[in-house]
């Protein structure tokens, strides 16, 4: 296995090794030959490159058709360097990212954004770990080093910074955190358009599914409130998602709601009295009566509590989709700014 120090010795060559990369062959042959590596030839529209890591091979990954719009002056989209092959289990995976994340903050500082991507990318590529797809990245100017999730373990990912940033603002989905002093702010996605029921429930559902695993691997907790519109009576807050350490809480208020979602009702609705549950600790736990211990990396049951907060929300009169809001809190964790366009709700 890599050591802490290892990752931090290639995270700040990589780093310092992007002077005057222009993402030509002639300038990443170049590179491979400055860092030492061997440039091994192409395989399955990729270029192998030989790194000597317990990794294993790194790729050089050309600009596509999808790509083009990106990067319309480069002929290589990344370079994506495999740093650990951690056991294929979720919080192996989970734990083995965070270890990798802590060592390159370590050499490199805070991260300027922090986050889980969607389903595709700038070259149109579906990240494939189905536990979660966590990122980090390290901004410097025209360059960016990007610590992702790859298929068999994490990666450094060398990249320009305006082609993921450029798509980002356009076509991005997840969620992605910008660190409040860092300088380069990033323009988020606006998708707040919710649709029906049902792509609200999947919408959650996925955000849910992998949060206990993206929480661990990167260290950024969630806390984040959703408001409903009820018929006269104002956008109480209705749920809190809590999500800290490693594992994923729901709490349901029952506040200014009808009978249909209190009491009993909300029992048969699905929710657990949080007097039955172990204590949040302070700060997490903000008294609501009703709560869901939904577990930790990988042990989501994510379609039935997407499907018990849209179930709840319709039982205590939200009318539409749209009715159910971010809390503005959610916006901020420490020194990070987030947003969730894949989540396309609505902030109040």
């Amino acid at each position: 296995m890599i050591s802490n120090e290892d990752v931090g010795a290639v995270a700040r060559t990589l780093t310092n090794a992007f002077v005057g990369l222009r993402w030509t062959e002639d300038d990443v042959r170049g590179l491979v030959d400055r860092l030492g590596w061997e440039w091994a030839g192409a395989s399955e529209d990729r270029v192998r490159v030989v790194t000597g890591l317990p990794g294993g091979d790194a790729v050089l990954v050309p600009v596509g058709a999808a790509a083009r719009a990106w990067a319309p002056g480069q002929e290589y989209l990344e370079l994506a360097v495999p740093v650990s092959r951690p056991a294929p289990d979720v919080r192996a995976q989970a734990e083995e990212f965070r270890r990798v994340a802590d060592a390159v903050r370590a050499a490199l500082g805070d991260a300027t954004y922090v986050g889980a991507h969607g389903f595709r990318g700038p070259s149109g590529w579906s990240p494939q770990p189905s536990w979660g797809r966590p990122f980090l990245r390290w901004r410097r100017e025209r360059m960016t080093l990007e610590l992702r999730a790859g298929v068999a373990g994490p990666e450094l990912v060398l990249q320009r910074s305006e082609v993921w940033e450029s798509w980002y603002a356009q076509a991005g989905q997840g969620f992605a955190a910008v660190l409040a002093d860092g300088g380069h702010p990033l323009e988020q996605p606006r998708w707040e358009h919710v649709g029906d029921w049902e792509q609200l429930q999947n919408a959650l559902g996925a955000f849910l599914r992998t949060l206990p695993a993206v929480v661990l691997a990167t260290g950024l907790t969630q806390s984040m409130p959703l408001y409903g519109r009820l018929p006269g009576e104002g956008a109480p807050l209705l749920f809190g998602i809590s999500c800290f350490a490693d594992r994923l809480y729901v709490d349901y208020t029952e506040y200014r709601v009808p009978e249909a979602a209190r009491g009993e009702n909300a029992a048969a609705l699905g929710w657990t009295s949080r007097d039955a549950l172990p204590p949040l600790p302070a700060g997490f736990d903000g008294g609501a009566p009703w709560r869901v211990d939904a577990g930790g990396p990988g042990e989501v049951a994510a379609a039935e509590l997407a499907g018990l907060i849209v179930r709840t929300a319709r039982s205590a009169g939200v009318e539409s989709p749209a009715g159910l809001m971010i809390g503005g809190e959610a916006l901020y964790r420490g020194q990070y700014r987030l947003a969730f366009p894949g989540l396309a709700m609505p902030t109040c």
